[in-house]
């Protein structure tokens, strides 16, 4: 009878989508910043894949309308705009491959998708306290990672040692997770299973719509250097993806390229300042 359920909650948990909410806030200077978005946890029988509902809703569309001027003039002169212009921020994924036992935090710099390696083992402290989340029952735990102090519920039922973003490890799936400063939190908030189509789409090596670029395969701490770098000259990678146009669409205008760096970098800039909250904050230093 045990082993039965075991296998029906096995069976339960594959092909399944896990709906988080992500609460964030990137400025610690500002805690009105706090921004919310709804992350996808979709779980395989051999891989799961997390990544934003909304990019990838986002991106979706503006691929097919960047499919129809392909079609229409046989060139798209504007895919760095419009794959940059919507205001969502999570754009990476995460694959983690269960029977590898690898895990991977995908990601993109200017024309450059980097596949990043990263390995490193959450050592997990299993308390006695329990609750319940969205009906489950789960169980505290509570770790370092990522130069913050995190507290998980775990849920037992369902035995896959998931969770969002890189959370793993625990003897059940993570259905909320948070810091011990209240800067990133996140809360199941529903479960699907996939259709016949959806799981059609779900690959584990396919991960960004716009699928363009390099691809180059790094550990983490490279990636690590390259993120720093990137925060210092953040234009770079916009200046290697349009070294090759003189004009570049800026708000429906045609504008000389070096223009539209400049005003793209003061942007990125800004951006970089107000976003110094990681959700791994010892990416920062």
């Amino acid at each position: 009878m045990i082993i039965l359920l075991i296998l029906f909650v096995n069976v339960f948990a594959q092909n399944q989508r896990f709906v988080y909410e992500y609460q964030y806030i990137p400025d610690s200077a500002n805690l009105e910043s706090k921004k919310t978005e709804l992350m996808y946890l979709d779980v395989m029988p051999k891989f799961s894949k997390y990544y934003s509902g909304e990019t990838f809703k986002n991106d979706s569309i503006a691929k097919e309308i960047l499919d129809k001027q392909m079609k229409a003039t046989g060139k798209i002169e504007n895919i760095a705009q419009s794959a940059a212009s919507k205001s969502n921020t999570i754009k990476y994924t995460v694959i983690k491959d269960y029977t590898e036992n690898k895990q991977l935090f995908i990601t993109r710099m200017g024309r450059t998708k980097y596949n990043v390696l990263d390995n490193r083992l959450i050592q997990w402290s299993v308390h006695p306290e329990k609750n319940t989340v969205k009906g489950y029952n789960v169980q505290k735990a509570t770790a370092d990672f990522g130069g913050r102090k995190w507290i998980a519920w775990f849920c037992a039922d369902i035995p896959v040692q998931d969770g969002p973003y890189k959370f793993r490890g625990l003897p059940g799936m993570i259905l909320k997770i948070e810091d011990s400063k209240g800067s990133h939190s996140f809360t199941l908030v529903g479960i699907k299973k996939l259709s016949g189509q959806e799981i059609e789409k779900i690959s584990p090596t396919e991960n960004f719509v716009f699928n363009f670029g390099d691809k180059v395969d790094i550990d983490y701490h490279q990636y690590k250097q390259l993120f720093l770098e990137s925060r210092k000259d953040p234009a770079k990678s916009l200046r290697i993806t349009l070294h090759d146009l003189d004009k570049v669409n800026m708000n429906g205008t045609m504008v000389d390229k070096g223009v539209y760096i400049r005003e793209r970098e003061m942007q990125m800039k800004k951006t970089i300042k107000e976003d110094n909250n990681n959700i791994e904050l010892d990416l920062l230093y």
